[in-house]
């Protein structure tokens, strides 16, 4: 409770910061602020009719990068309601919520409140404090970028921290020429003083001349989940791009993941509970596959890929087979056209299509109509606990219509309408949203 009340009056403070920043004109800013509602009626059985609705709210509002010494700020909020289900409750997520400043001209740094240090991916949520440096500009090399943090675990549903949970580290940046980076950090969580993951965390994005682009994420844990047994590669990405000529694109892709309930387990060890070998066992997926992209003219591309997945350590691989074609202003028409296919076939037999297919044209300036269409979706569906939950339908059709009004240079209406029938249910589903830039 202690913590929460902290994060909330550190959250009235930093909002008190923006607003006088801002109002000071002390450096240029910029912000989105979004309301989003949806709706759906979902028919089970006859006399089985579920109705759901929720509104999202959404907020960003950020100072200018100048590069300049000065103050630097940051706002990132979503917040949810759900009028259909009055008992659940509403939830507030917060991204960012910092103020902080440079100074000595450029080479000295530092945020206090919520961040999300992307350096750092997905163990990037932080709330406290960061302090970074920036040694001179190297001309070969580019710019170094030295950061260390202290603080505490944010909740990612709800306003406030974990409680128990602290987390401290730091990493080397190097920022190049063309978004180039590469990142080399440490991250350590600990749960009540016992260590819940000790980790190096490495990515880069490289980009050599126009005709090849890497990007690798990793994740190695200096210790067994919970402290137990050695460490490991617990997690790898590559997505290699390469264009040996202007109409040709080549991708291939390599994701592999061992995941742990780390917080779980080391709970149990704080209880004195008995650790399960299966949960220090894991859950292990890993993916392998490549694209070829044509051009056939400016406004035609055709594609195909293929790539085999393992879901779980003891299952078998899976054959993923993609291809389709985009075109835009297809035949001086106006028209853009977007069909896609993927077929999975597990190894035991198994398989079904995802078929997609899309029509959408402008009218005028402001306004673009989209019809769709979609086979063998997926869902996202809210439990009554407060959960989630993705219902997968290999047999279902889905088809509607999307617009996007632009209102003006700054403010746009978004309205889409979508029906999808399946083996055992049936849904309308209504979406609306608008969105101010400043």
């Amino acid at each position: 409770m202690k913590r929460q009340i902290l994060s909330l009056l550190s959250f009235v403070f930093l909002a008190s910061v923006f607003v006088s920043l801002a109002g000071a004109d002390t450096k240029p800013l910029s912000g989105r602020v979004s309301l989003f509602g949806q709706a759906a009626s979902t028919t089970y059985a006859p006399g089985d009719q579920r109705f759901f609705s929720d509104l999202v709210l959404t907020l960003t509002l950020r100072s200018t990068e100048t590069g300049k010494d000065g103050y630097e700020y940051g706002i990132d909020v979503r917040g949810a309601g759900y009028p259909s289900t009055p008992d659940r409750t509403q939830r507030l997520s917060i991204y960012d919520a910092y103020a902080g400043a440079k100074f000595g001209q450029g080479m000295f740094a530092f945020r206090l409140g919520q961040s999300w240090l992307t350096e750092l991916g997905s163990l990037g949520s932080l709330g406290g404090g960061l302090f970074e440096i920036r040694p001179r500009k190297s001309a070969s090399l580019g710019q170094f970028r030295i950061g260390a943090f202290f603080g505490y675990e944010p909740k990612i549903l709800e306003a406030g921290y974990v409680p128990g949970i602290t987390k401290f580290g730091g990493y080397l940046a190097l920022d190049g020429e063309n978004a180039r980076r590469s990142v080399l950090g440490f991250v350590t969580l600990r749960d009540s003083g016992l260590t819940e993951r000790s980790v190096l965390v490495f990515n880069n994005y490289l980009p050599i001349g126009r005709t090849f682009y890497l990007y690798q994420a990793a994740e190695y844990d200096l210790l067994g989940p919970a402290g137990q047994g050695s460490g490991e590669l617990t997690y790898f990405f590559a997505n290699a791009r390469y264009s040996p000529l202007s109409a040709l694109e080549l991708q291939g892709t390599y994701h592999r993941g061992h995941s742990f309930d780390t917080r779980t387990l080391t709970e149990d060890r704080l209880n004195g509970l008995p650790l399960d070998p299966r949960s220090l066992e894991g859950y292990l997926f890993e993916s392998l596959g490549g694209r070829a992209t044509v051009n056939i003219t400016r406004e035609i591309r055709l594609f195909a890929g293929f790539s085999q997945d393992r879901t779980n350590l003891g299952d078998g691989r899976s054959d993923r087979l993609t291809f389709g074609a985009y075109a835009t202003n297809l035949f001086k028409t106006g028209l853009d056209l977007n069909i896609s296919d993927w077929r999975m076939t597990s190894q035991s037999g198994s398989s079904y299509d995802s078929w997609y297919g899309s029509v959408g044209r402008n009218f005028g300036r402001g306004l673009y109509l989209e019809g769709f269409f979609s086979s063998s979706v997926s869902v996202l569906r809210f439990t009554e606990s407060g959960g989630y939950r993705i219902d997968s339908y290999p047999r279902t059709r889905s088809f509607g219509i999307s617009s996007v009004l632009n209102l003006f240079r700054t403010a746009s209406v978004l309205i889409t309408i979508e029906r999808s029938l399946g083996n055992d249910f049936s849904e309308y589903r209504y979406l609306t949203g608008v969105s101010y830039r400043f």
